[in-house]
């Protein structure tokens, strides 16, 4: 596992705020593992022993923070702040 630094200056790049910068990341993330998840039916039932079909092979895979960050500074993610799409009620 190859660990590298993430300089500031480069989140900031992409958004001035580094809290929106790790949310995105993160909410990317959580993306990501969502993705990976082998289904099972809920319904079925389950022993002990279980076996399955096909044999679970993971090949290594990198983490998905580590590929939510790189995909954040590659500039491959699009995201929208929702109160930027607020209008202001002039009722005055």
């Amino acid at each position: 596992m190859n660990v590298k630094t993430v300089h500031l200056r480069d989140l900031f790049i992409k958004c001035e705020d580094i809290y929106t910068s790790v949310m995105i990341v993160a909410k990317r993330a959580k993306q990501i593992i969502d993705d990976r998840v082998i289904p099972i039916d809920e319904n079925e039932e389950v022993e002990d022993s279980i076996e399955f079909e096909e044999p679970v092979i993971s090949p290594y895979l990198d983490k998905p923070e580590a590929l939510a960050l790189e995909e954040f500074l590659d500039g491959e993610l699009e995201w929208y702040n929702p109160t930027d799409d607020e209008q202001p009620d002039d009722n005055s």
